[in-house]
């Protein structure tokens, strides 16, 4: 795939710098860039905003909400103590 971008001219010049520093070409050095940025985890903010909306949208109040983390919380501990001592979790 192919991708035009327009740079200014200050940004130009410092991306051929930096390019230029890491032994690569503009284009390679900008694949790098993308890659990395590609491959890079998500925050906790991008990963939570999905549940975020969700629950927004379902009209649950915060101190229930609160309740069913901890819930979940503390099954997921439990099921993990349990498997811990040879139990299968549920």
């Amino acid at each position: 795939m192919t991708v035009t971008i327009s740079l200014l001219p200050d940004d130009e010049k410092r991306l051929a710098q930096l390019a230029a520093a890491s032994g690569t070409d503009m284009a390679e050095y900008v694949r790098r860039l993308v890659k990395k940025e590609i491959d890079a985890p998500l925050s906790i903010i991008e990963a939570a905003e999905p549940l975020a909306r969700a629950v927004e949208k379902s009209g649950v109040g915060d101190d229930e909400f609160t309740s069913i983390l901890q819930q979940a919380r503390n099954d997921a501990r439990e099921a993990r103590q349990s498997h811990g001592r040879g139990q299968r979790p549920p």
